[in-house]
């Protein structure tokens, strides 16, 4: 929901959507969602959109005055709870954490074996501050890492692909393919039938980037056909994911709900503090450049 503060009344005036009094007051949006229809219609001081999230995928940026920046939430603590939840992930699967349960509910002692984690290899879609830790944790356990990125990156002990003519090298002969990419034109759709025909066959897909990386249809087929053995995801095209979806019963697909990372609470302060930045007129910090869309 929008609200706002800014400088053109002493002291700074905080107003919640859809009460926004003189729009050519306002210097400072926050945001968590899309913006609304006409938010931003006579905001003639507009200096920052703060969106109260990790990816501004969902933001119609054509609407923005010229000359407006976006800042995104950024920090430490919400990027520990994705790569939480993707070290999770993995290692729910490779250590057998659901077939216990099940064991448990039947009284059985049965110890399974759990995938060598020296022969299991991983790779991550996406090397920023989120896949560039969780890539480094891996490896440091001892998995067999590679990142992919537009870019080609140095990690030590990770092996590096870049740009789309080396996507399906990275995901070649890979156990997990993980998504951790922000949402850009490039990226949009690049969890596809294609994808999965690279990848090795048996492989698990875990998606913690956005919906619309994936196509869901052709997650199912593939996961039909036995191309992949399962798929983990916490984004979906479509959120809440619709009751009328396939793959809320799919058997190869577990749903969790946009939970990777949870609590706003830390990004709170560095919202502040672009507030202070624009109130004391200093240089806007932590801007997304809106020409790559993070």
């Amino acid at each position: 929901m929008p609200s706002r503060c800014g400088t053109a009344v002493s002291p700074p005036s905080r107003l919640l959507w859809p009460h926004r009094g003189d729009p050519a007051d306002v210097d400072i949006v926050l945001i968590d969602k899309g913006a609304p229809p006409g938010l931003f219609e006579g905001m003639t001081r507009l200096r920052v959109l703060i969106f109260l999230g990790a990816g501004i995928d969902g933001l119609r940026l054509a609407e923005l005055p010229a000359g407006v920046g976006v800042a995104r939430l950024a920090t430490r603590e919400l990027a520990s709870e994705v790569v939480q939840y993707l070290l999770l992930r993995v290692l729910y699967r490779q250590r057998h954490a659901a077939e216990y349960a099940a064991h448990q509910q039947r009284r059985e002692w049965r110890p399974i074996a759990p995938a060598k984690t020296p022969e299991t290899s991983i790779v991550v879609l996406g090397a920023g501050r989120i896949g560039g830790w969780v890539a480094k944790l891996f490896a440091e356990l001892g998995y067999r890492t590679a990142v992919w990125s537009r870019s080609l990156k140095q990690i030590d002990n990770i092996e590096s692909f870049q740009g789309p003519s080396g996507l399906k090298a990275a995901l070649a002969e890979r156990d997990y393919v993980i998504c951790a990419l922000p949402l850009t034109g490039e990226t949009r759709g690049i969890l596809n039938a294609d994808s999965f025909a690279a990848m090795k066959r048996g492989a698990f897909l875990i998606n913690a980037g956005r919906g619309a990386h994936l196509d869901e249809r052709a997650l199912i087929q593939a996961i039909d056909d036995g191309q992949l053995s399962g798929a983990c995801l916490d984004v979906c095209a479509v959120e809440p994911l619709p009751m009328s979806s396939a793959l809320w019963t799919h058997p190869g697909v577990t749903i969790t709900p946009h939970v990777a990372s949870y609590w706003v609470d830390s990004g709170i302060e560095q919202a502040a503090d672009v507030c202070r930045q624009v109130r004391s007129g200093v240089e806007i910090k932590n801007l997304v450049d809106l020409n790559r869309g993070y």
